[in-house]
């Protein structure tokens, strides 16, 4: 097991491929300018910000995944606002919302069967 998302588990054997990859954490902060009359603004740090992680997944038929299947089930997490802890090599990188999901249909057969798709999520903290 590489690493899991909710109930994803991310992973490589024999018999399935379920990875992700081009993975990005962005943390940053929260800072408000204050305008000052024939002065720069004054800047006031507030705090950190909410940590942002993005990362695609390929969902291939040929690895032992149902690509349409598991990409609903990713559909669904985000439209009923799920909070999904992240675990990496077995060390706890938080919860996370699935803030955006995009997918690419890569290969559909000739019946309209989605054999690959690529899904690219964007993640935030949940504080």
């Amino acid at each position: 097991m590489l690493a899991t998302l909710g109930s994803i588990v991310f992973e490589a054997s024999a018999e399935l491929v379920r990875t992700f990859g081009d993975a990005a954490l962005k943390t940053s902060a929260r800072w408000e300018a204050h305008e000052v009359i024939g002065r720069k603004p004054v800047q006031e740090y507030l705090g950190p910000a909410l940590r942002t992680l993005g990362f695609a997944v390929r969902l291939d038929a040929r690895l032992g995944v149902d690509p349409e299947a598991e990409a609903a089930a990713l559909r669904d997490s985000v439209e009923q606002g799920e909070v999904l802890a992240f675990v990496l090599g077995g060390r706890p990188v938080g919860d996370w919302i699935i803030k955006e999901l995009s997918e690419t249909w890569r290969h559909v057969t000739a019946d309209g069967r989605v054999q690959v798709i690529v899904v690219e999520l964007s993640l935030e903290e949940y504080a």
